[in-house]
């Protein structure tokens, strides 16, 4: 007889499939706020343009400003896999860097998340304190999840100081990159530019160095 069990850290075919619906509720919702603005998108409008009721919106989502998260982690999560599976001849900054374009790549093609859009997402990200929660909220559980691919391409423990140090000056680095590229930064032309730069400079030292 043939198991059906599935293999341990796997998701099941009904969280896979919760997982799909909430992402793209995610892009519809997405869509919406940078087209017509988050204040006057209302859950409804994001239920109706989802094709469901509101009533099945609410078993994804418990407030209009989480429906950002999954498209947000979706790009972190890629990330962090990537970095997992880097070459290990690279050194830590050049497996950051390649995961990280790997992973932007990724998201404009088979996401279909352009930059234009996502940039525009970021800003209004920056002018409205509860999509900045939930911005925050991504990058705190990315942090989580970098210590242990950190730790593992150096052969360390994710508790140890220097690992946990990493994880954060990275993750900080990345999202205030993003940020000031969506900002209108002049100096860099694309995401995973500004992100480059940020992560050249932390692993330089940057002022502390000075």
């Amino acid at each position: 007889m043939t198991s059906t069990r599935r293999g341990p850290g796997r998701p099941s075919l009904t969280e896979r499939r919760k997982e799909d619906t909430r992402t793209e509720v995610s892009r519809v919702a997405a869509r919406l706020f940078t087209e017509d603005g988050y204040d006057t998108t209302t859950v409804e409008d994001i239920a109706a343009a989802s094709g469901m009721a509101l009533r099945t919106f609410y078993r994804y989502f418990r407030a209009k400003e989480e429906t950002i998260a999954p498209l947000l982690a979706a790009g972190t999560r890629d990330w962090v896999d990537r970095l997992a599976d880097a070459d290990a001849s690279l050194g830590l900054v050049d497996a950051l860097l390649t995961s990280y374009r790997g992973s932007v790549r990724h998201a404009r093609t088979a996401d279909g998340i352009a930059e234009d859009q996502l940039r525009a997402l970021l800003r209004l990200v920056g002018g409205h304190s509860a999509l900045r929660a939930v911005w925050l909220n991504v990058y705190r559980d990315t942090e989580d999840r970098l210590r242990p691919a950190i730790a593992a391409r150096v052969g360390a423990s994710p508790d140890d100081l220097d690992v946990q140090l990493a994880a954060g000056t990275v993750n900080t680095a990345v999202r205030i990159a993003m940020e000031r590229w969506a900002g209108g930064e002049t100096s860099v032309r694309s995401a995973d530019e500004a992100v480059g730069r940020a992560l050249r400079a932390v692993a330089t030292g940057g002022l502390l160095a000075r």
